[in-house]
């Protein structure tokens, strides 16, 4: 019985996580982890200008410029500079 109900549990964060993840061509944003953001490192880091943080001073959410996706060569400057590990690359 006890593993039935953690079983559930884990399924339900997993649930919330997914929810959470915002995913483009092949970048992917866990926009729960970008709440906590204060750097914004993502925007700053990547010189193909393909990210950018909406509403920092409330709540803040990292997003992908469709138009400039296609430039990424996958570098991953993106995902060194985000300490909170929002940001998965396929």
């Amino acid at each position: 019985m006890i593993n039935k109900d953690l079983n559930l549990v884990n399924t339900m964060n997993d649930t919330k996580s997914q929810a959470s993840i915002e995913s483009y061509k092949f970048h992917h944003i866990d926009t729960s982890k970008c709440l906590k953001c204060e750097k914004f490192s993502c925007e700053e880091a990547c010189f193909r200008g393909i990210y950018h943080v909406i509403n920092k001073d409330t709540e803040p959410k990292c997003i992908v410029l469709k138009e400039r996706e296609d430039r990424c060569v996958k570098c991953h400057i993106c995902t060194t500079a985000c300490k909170l590990e929002a940001i998965t690359i396929d």
